[in-house]
C-alpha cells in the first residue's frame, strides 16, 4: 500500500516538474516579447503652416525651401543605458529619413543635483520642475546624424519649455553661408521611456513628481536652505552701474522675437519694459508662440537697482565658483526682490562688445539647468547630477518666486571686450523675447 502511494505520487511530481518548466519557458518568452515591445516606439510628428502659426518668430528667417508638410512620424528604439536609435520619417512626397544612432538622452531627463538630493524635498521639486519647464535645444552637425536628404546640414532636438513629453525636431540647411530652418516638427516623447529614464537617473518614484512635470502647478512660495547650493568663501570688491536706461541690441533672436512683445506698443529703453503692464506672447502647447493669450509679468519689480554683491563660493566637492546677488525695489519702493545667479565659472565667459550681447553665455532660471542652446558635445559634458549652476528669485522675506510668473527667463553673461575685469549681466525676459535689464560690474583689484 505504501509502495503504491509512492509510485502514484512520483509520476505526478514528474509531470508537475515538466509542467513547471514548460510554464517557466512560456513566461520567459512572454517576458522577452514584452521587453522587446517596450524597446520600440513610434510617434506622430505635427507641423504648422504660417496660417496655423502666424506668430512664428522664424517667419522671414527661414530657408526659401522651407516646408510644413515634411515630417510624418518617427521611431525610437531603446539601446543600452540611456542611448536610443531615433529616426524621423518624411512623407512619401519626399521619401526621406533622418537617423540618430546611439543618441544619448541622459542629459535631457530632469535630474536632481547630488548636493541637493535627499536633503530638501522642496528644493528637489523646484529643481525638477525648472529643468523640465525650460528649453534645452541640442545641435547636431552633419557627422552626428544620417540623412537621405543632402540639403539637411544640421539637426536640432529640443525638449521644449512646456510639460514633459513635448519635444521638437528642427532640420536646417545652409544658404549663402547661413544655417536656416528647413523643416520643423513637434512630437510627443514616449512616456514609458521618459518614466524609466527618470527613475533610473534619480532613484525616485516618477509618480510622485509626474503631476508637476506633466502639467504646470505653481509651487508655493517658501524659504529653502541656500547653504545646500553653496558656501560663501568671501565677498569680492566691486563697483556697479545700471545701464537699463538704454535700448538692448536688436540682433539675432531678439530681432526675430521683437514682434512677440505685446505691450508696451513702443519703447526705447529696457527701463520701458520694467513695468507690471508689460506683456508678451505666451508659449502654448505643443510649443508655439501665441499673441492671442498675452502673458502678464511683474517686471516692475526691477525698476530700482539697490545693490549688487559678488561672492567667491564653494560647491560640490569644493568647486571654486561665483555667485552674483542683485537687490531690487519696484517703482513704488514697496516690493523687494532678489535675484541670485550662482555656480558660475566667470573665467569661462566670452569677451564681447555690448552690441554682440546676444552671443553671451545664457542659462535658465532653475537649479542645475542646462543652457538653452548647446551642441551635442557641450550637452553631454554638462552633467546635471553634478551641476552647481542656479538662478532664482526671492521676495524680501527670502521666499522663492516663480520666474515664469515674474517674467524673467535667465541671464546673459559676458566680459567686456575692451575694459579689463568688467562683467556685463543682462536679464532675459519671459521666453527670451527681450532683454529687460543690463548691469555692469567692475571687479576692483583685491
Amino acid at each position: 500500500m505504501i509502495n503504491y502511494k509512492i509510485i502514484f505520487i512520483f509520476p505526478l511530481l514528474f509531470l508537475g516538474f515538466f509542467s513547471s518548466c514548460n510554464n517557466s519557458q512560456k513566461e520567459k518568452k512572454q517576458s522577452k516579447k514584452n521587453a522587446d515591445t517596450l524597446k520600440k516606439f513610434s510617434f506622430e510628428i505635427q507641423e504648422f503652416s504660417e496660417e496655423d502659426y502666424p506668430d512664428n518668430p522664424n517667419i522671414g528667417y527661414r530657408s526659401q525651401h522651407f516646408s510644413s508638410d515634411y515630417f510624418t512620424y518617427g521611431k525610437l528604439e531603446t539601446k543600452k543605458g540611456f542611448n536610443v536609435d531615433l529616426t524621423f520619417y518624411s512623407s512619401e512626397k519626399y521619401g526621406d529619413s533622418i537617423t540618430l544612432n546611439e543618441f544619448n538622452l541622459s542629459e535631457f531627463i530632469p535630474t536632481v543635483p547630488k548636493h541637493i538630493r535627499g536633503k530638501d524635498e522642496y528644493l528637489t521639486r523646484l529643481a525638477l520642475i525648472n529643468q523640465e519647464w525650460n528649453r534645452n535645444q541640442v545641435r547636431l552637425d552633419e557627422n552626428e546624424f544620417n540623412s537621405t536628404n543632402d540639403q539637411i546640414t544640421r539637426l536640432d532636438i529640443s525638449r521644449n519649455c512646456l510639460n514633459a513629453y513635448l519635444w521638437e525636431v528642427i532640420a536646417f540647411t545652409n544658404e549663402n553661408g547661413k544655417e536656416l530652418p528647413l523643416y520643423h516638427g513637434w512630437f510627443d516623447f514616449p512616456k514609458k521611456v521618459y518614466k524609466a529614464f527618470f527613475e533610473s537617473k534619480n532613484k525616485l518614484n516618477y509618480s510622485e513628481y509626474s503631476k508637476s512635470l506633466e502639467k504646470w502647478n505653481t509651487p508655493e512660495n517658501k524659504n529653502f536652505d541656500k547653504g545646500l547650493l553653496r558656501s560663501i568663501e568671501d565677498t569680492i570688491q566691486i563697483k556697479y552701474s545700471d545701464k537699463s536706461g538704454k535700448m538692448y541690441p536688436l540682433k539675432g533672436a531678439r530681432l526675430k522675437k521683437y514682434k512677440e512683445i505685446i505691450t508696451p506698443d513702443t519703447f526705447s529703453t529696457m527701463r520701458g519694459l520694467q513695468s507690471d503692464s508689460t506683456t508678451f506672447a505666451t508659449f502654448s502647447q505643443p510649443g508655439y508662440y501665441n499673441k492671442k493669450e498675452p502673458r502678464p509679468t511683474e517686471l516692475g519689480r526691477f525698476y530700482h537697482l539697490e545693490n549688487i554683491q559678488l561672492y567667491n563660493t564653494l560647491c560640490n566637492d569644493n568647486n571654486k565658483l561665483n555667485e552674483i546677488k542683485f537687490s531690487f525695489l519696484d517703482r513704488q519702493k514697496e516690493r523687494k526682490t532678489y535675484i541670485y545667479f550662482g555656480g558660475l565659472k566667470l573665467n569661462d565667459l566670452p569677451q564681447l562688445a555690448t552690441e554682440k550681447a546676444n552671443q553671451g553665455w545664457k542659462n535658465a532660471m532653475g537649479f542645475g539647468n542646462h543652457p538653452f542652446y548647446e551642441n551635442y558635445e557641450e550637452h553631454l559634458s554638462w552633467n546635471l547630477s553634478k551641476s552647481c549652476y542656479y538662478g532664482y528669485l526671492t521676495n524680501g522675506e527670502g521666499e522663492w518666486l516663480d520666474s515664469h510668473h515674474v517674467g524673467i527667463d535667465g541671464p546673459i553673461l559676458h566680459w567686456d571686450n575692451k575694459i579689463e575685469n568688467r562683467l556685463h549681466v543682462w536679464l532675459l525676459s519671459f521666453e527670451r523675447h527681450a532683454l529687460v535689464g543690463h548691469y555692469v560690474i567692475d571687479i576692483l583689484k583685491q
